[in-house]
């Protein structure tokens, strides 16, 4: 093993932190001494001749010499660099620098020297993240307090990070870049780079109103109506010009029961009301017509251990106590329920089992969509009431969904979906870790978990449910070893899905059905079976988390035959996981715990400073420094008044309960998996070796972040003050980093396709205020303090998550592969700017451009009205680098209802340099259909419209809109945009169009429709009519014609006719 000479300056063995940073003052003087030598030896390294046995070898077995016969570390990506490639060797000895210059680059490998390293990339952006420095800095504000969730990036990259909890920031950036940092309530500042450390001041901008964090990443504006007390409505326009409106719904409950009112009558949901598209004058209207609040509130009980010491030098030194407690969560439930959503002449009614306005309980059985109140179709949703029994709760009643019977236009023509679940009833005692109903019956046991405390807990009163445990040879600590359990068995561990009522069968029309199956989460924990913390992360063991996952989803047909199933694993096999060791098709089962339940995350605490030892060392039975080694000492009952006394009185106390575990878990899945295997089993295949299965598929999320020795998962918990929490990024969940599909030959995996994608997460900081008791009890609170000395400072971020990379490499039957690289660049609101292909030899660029005001020039006026109206997606100019794309001009027309709607004009096709004119759009219809269009060659083609201008029922060729003006004002007596307005155009009179006078060159084709189904008939300028018939559930069945267009049976040809089946069924 090789190391770099400088890493020795900073290996301290056996010294605390402060020797650690004296020495580090001696370490930088040596670094300046030992550099200027190393730029001497890095050039005579490269100079170095080695020599290579034969003139054809592999790319790695050249970095293997390499690092055999010189100094030098050859550093890579497995991922960018094939070492299996084999390379031409023209000399067998030459110097370090010829060979690479000669090989590499014949191979698309690129190389730089650093230092005592060989750093290699597929392309240049590792080279390019090399010449970047890591500048570091400060954000402030102008009280110099630290600016907590600071959002800090690179302007025209896609770099970006956030302040720590002081406010300090690391990022890559390259002398010359400008920073740009931004925090909510502070003006937005740039800076450029010139220095490694950079102090940034942000200035206060509030003038009281309301502040808006938009996630997802999206540019939306936003506007509401509120006082001092409530907010009343709001409205929100998305990138496109469609706007979402929301009135006030519920406020809080205030039932029997339940006390939890304090908001009064302040909203605290909102319900959308309405959607306005930017191209129709028509709304989306949503109806809440009845609602549901609870009968009366209902508690979650949960038992609670406090741990309290206090100590003054002119009183009693040993004064301890364990007290037992319970605490409760008051649950309640209060909203409005959907009854109705309009859109024209298009209606959905829910119908709810219960029929008066206001009820404890209700669900919706039957979906109506009308069109014109004629019934469309009609989906009937059958439960039934299940009885769910709870300790102390007596039989409470739920619903599951039996059937789903879609019922056609007649009402009686219907397919039934019938669900079958693991159980129809359910009985539970008490909850897991994770606040779900388990078995648990002795509500008096907080959990079977351990801690060391600093004093006697035999001694101290109301100690019956905390227990004294023997000591391992694990256990170092000196101190009292307890349980906060006086039960050895588990009684936090999670009930399965066969006792929760999961779904686990899906039978379809034709009676095929589909079977799941689902087993608990798993993931490693640092609690071993007895209730012990373990130190070693190595040492972790498995265990059960709440929730399901499923295992296996196996279709059959409706005689049961079994005709498919996939088999889901997760983790890394044993063999990946164990280096080398163990089942090539055994896998882990474990994922990682969004929150592991550990003695740590039940606790909270609070302590006076100084104090002997802090709390979170005592509990974890670490030594006095937070190492976990042996120490021979109790330093809360150890004084030496000749040393000196810690403090003349101190106090410190700590509270166990599932509570602070489920407060902190603040709703995230319980697990999550870095890795999942889907394998293709043949038919009553039980293994997932290749000779029984058809292949497999391996997704790889992205759920780590590095840390200096480690990795941890993204939202690990850390500690704001003496608060234990997390800062969320909801928008790294569920990121693929990689999808490799395999084929089975019968005797092995063979590679077929693997997909590679690189995200570039970004997030805005939400702050938040949580208490953070840090004097103890009040006899230690000092009178300068104030009520924010009770709360300390966490944040979340809201935010977003970019493809920036795809890479997709494609395998043949040797498994040699082909990558395509797609690159994207992106502007705010997630619309795309830049994407760049390479294959092979081919690179390809494309660039899209929007609307904005220019910064520079003039802005034309219908671009700045799209931006007043916030439709800044539609594209207005796509360029590719061979030059091809197209350009779009927009323009305003106006309705007779007085509304403008803004529209694409005028379409160009780019050809080079030029712009070659593609089409025209001369009017449009109130809902945004067009009218009248001109082609390239000056072709006028007129579109008319009808069934309350949504449906097309003529395109006219050859004839312009006032040409087609005049046939439908002779033919219907009224104006074509009076027609749009008819719910059913008359067939026979748009027939007649084609031989009007004024459309006597024109081309005219016909269609009717049957709205929300389908069209249901197309006369072509022939003359000749094509039918389409559907059955009652809305499906096409045939389509036909007349012979001669002579309507009777014995002319009737059927051109194609459908039956539907489901697959595998």
């Amino acid at each position: 093993m090789k190391i770099n000479p400088l890493l020795s300056l900073f290996i301290v063995q056996n010294q605390s932190f402060k020797d650690y940073f004296r020495i580090m003052k001696i370490s930088l003087f040596l670094l300046f001494a030992c550099a200027l030598q190393l730029l001497a030896v890095n050039t005579e390294a490269q100079n170095a001749v080695i020599t290579f046995p034969s003139n054809s070898i592999s790319v790695g077995q050249l970095i293997e010499e390499i690092e055999k016969q010189t100094d030098y570390l050859v550093v890579y990506s497995n991922r960018e660099i094939d070492t299996n490639r084999q390379v031409i060797i023209q000399n067998k000895s030459a110097k370090v620098s010829s060979y690479l210059k000669e090989t590499l680059a014949k191979v698309g490998i690129g190389y730089k020297f650093e230092n005592d390293y060989i750093i290699l990339s597929k392309n240049t952006s590792l080279l390019d993240q090399i010449q970047q420095e890591k500048i570091t800095g400060i954000v402030t504000d102008v009280k110099g307090e630290p600016i907590i969730g600071a959002n800090v990036s690179v302007i025209g990259k896609s770099i970006g990070t956030i302040t720590d909890i002081d406010g300090k920031f690391t990022i890559q950036a390259s002398q010359g870049n400008t920073l740009q940092v931004s925090f909510i309530g502070y003006k937005t500042q740039t800076t450029k780079v010139a220095n490694k450390h950079i102090t940034i001041v942000l200035q206060e901008d509030y003038d009281g109103k309301l502040e808006y964090v938009v996630s997802g990443g999206r540019d939306v504006k936003i506007t509401h109506v509120a006082d001092a007390s409530k907010i009343y409505s709001f409205k929100v326009v998305d990138e496109q010009g469609i706007e979402y409106s929301f009135d006030g719904a519920d406020t809080t409950f205030a039932g029997p029961g339940c006390t939890i009112t304090p908001y009064g009558t302040a909203y605290v949901s909102w319900q959308l009301t309405s959607i306005r598209l930017p191209h129709s004058a028509e709304l989306i209207t949503f109806a809440y017509g009845k609602s549901i609040s609870s009968n009366y509130g209902r508690q979650q009980v949960e038992p609670a251990v406090r741990f309290h010491h206090i100590y003054e030098v002119d009183g009693d030194p040993d004064r301890f106590d364990v007290t037992f407690q319970t605490y409760t969560q008051q649950h309640a439930y209060q909203m409005k329920l959907l009854t109705s959503i309009a859109y024209g002449s298009t209606t959905i009614n829910i119908d709810y089992q219960d029929g008066s306005d206001s009820e404890h309980y209700n669900y919706a059985k039957a979906i109506n969509i009308r069109d014109n109140g004629t019934l469309i179709r009609k989906i009937n949703l059958e439960q039934h009431q299940g009885i769910l029994h709870y300790h102390g709760s007596g039989n409470l009643p739920f619903s599951t969904l039996d059937k789903i019977t879609l019922l056609g236009s007649n009402g009686i023509t219907s397919e039934t979906y019938q669900c079958g679940y693991t159980s129809s009833s359910a009985s539970f005692g008490g909850t897991d870790h994770w606040g779900n109903l388990n078995y648990r019956s002795d509500i008096h046991n907080v959990a079977c978990l351990n801690l060391f405390v600093g004093f006697d807990v035999s001694r101290a009163a109301s100690s019956t449910y905390v227990v004294d445990v023997p000591k391992d040879g694990d256990d170092l600590s000196p101190l009292d070893k307890v349980r906060i359990s006086n039960s050895y068995a588990n009684t936090r561990t999670p009930s399965s899905a066969e006792a929760h009522c999961v779904l686990n069968k899906l039978t379809y029309p034709t009676g095929g059905y589909t079977e799941f199956h689902f087993e608990n989460h798993e993931f490693f924990t640092f609690t071993d079976y007895d209730g012990d913390y373990i130190h070693n992360k190595k040492r972790r063991i498995k265990t059960q988390a709440t929730g399901f996952r499923i295992r296996e989803i196996v279709n059959y047909t409706a005689e049961g035959v079994r005709s498919d199933s996939k088999h889901y694993c997760y983790g890394q096999t044993d063999y990946d996981a164990n280096g080398g060791i163990g089942g090539r098709y055994f896998h882990t089962g474990a994922g990682e715990p969004t929150l592991d339940p550990t003695i740590q995350t039940y606790m909270t605490y609070q302590s006076s400073e100084p104090i002997p030892m802090s709390v979170l060392n005592m509990v974890l039975g670490l030594d006095p420094s937070g190492q976990y080694r042996s120490f021979n000492y109790n330093p809360f009952m150890s004084y030496d008044p000749s040393a000196g006394l810690i403090a003349a009185k101190w106090e410190w106390e700590c509270t166990f309960s599932a509570f602070n575990f489920q407060r902190l878990l603040n709703g995230r899945p319980a697990v999550v998996y870095p890795e999942v295997t889907v394998y293709y089993l043949k038919d009553g295949a039980t293994t997932y070796t290749p000779e029984n299965c058809n292949g497999k598929t391996v997704y790889q999320y992205d759920i780590y972040e590095a840390m200096q020795y480690d990795t941890a998962f993204f939202e690990k918990p850390q500690y704001f003050n003496n608060v234990l929490s997390y800062v969320g990024e909801k928008y790294r969940y569920n990121l693929l980093k990689e999808q490799t599909d395999y084929m089975s030959d019968g005797q092995e995996y063979k590679l077929k396709r693997r997909e590679t994608l690189i995200w570039h997460p970004s997030g805005a900081s939400v702050e938040g205020w949580e208490y953070s008791n840090r004097y103890g009890t009040l006899s230690f609170v000092p009178q300068t303090a104030t009520l924010g000395d009770f709360y300390t400072f966490t944040y979340q971020l809201l935010g977003h998550s970019l493809l920036y990379q795809r890479d997709i490499t494609i395998y043949d039957e040797s498994e040699t592969g082909i990558t395509e690289t797609e690159q994207y660049n992106y502007l705010s609101g997630n619309r795309m700017l830049k994407k760049k292909r390479v294959a092979g030899k081919l690179q390809q660029e494309t660039n899209w451009e929007y609307p904005k005001l220019s910064q520079t020039g003039t802005t034309t006026d219908i671009i700045r009205k799209m931006v007043e109206k916030h439709i800044i997606a539609p594209v207005l100019t796509k360029k590719q680098s061979n030059s091809d794309g197209y350009e779009r001009e927009f323009g305003e027309f106006p309705t007779q209802s007085g509304d403008t709607l803004i529209l694409p004009t005028r379409l160009y096709q780019k050809c080079y340099a030029t712009n070659r004119f593609h089409s025209e759009i001369l009017a449009y219809s109130p809902n945004g259909n067009p009218r009248e269009v001109i082609s390239r060659d000056n072709l006028h083609t007129v579109y008319l419209w009808g069934y309350g201008d949504r449906y097309p029922i003529a395109e006219i060729k050859n004839a312009t809109l006032a040409q087609v003006e005049a046939a439908v004002s002779s033919i219907f007596g009224m104006t074509s945009s009076a027609l749009a307005q008819n719910s059913l155009p008359d067939a026979a009179k748009l027939k007649a169009l084609r031989k009007h006078t004024s459309l006597s060159k024109a081309q005219v084709t016909v269609f009717t429709h049957l709205p929300l189904i389908g069209v249901s008939s197309v006369t072509d300028p022939t003359g000749k009519t094509l039918y389409y018939e559907y059955d009652e559930l809305g499906r096409l069945k045939r389509n036909y014609y007349y012979e001669n267009n002579i309507m009777q049976e014995s002319e009737k040809r059927v051109l194609q006719e459908y039956d539907y089946h489901y697959r595998n069924q």
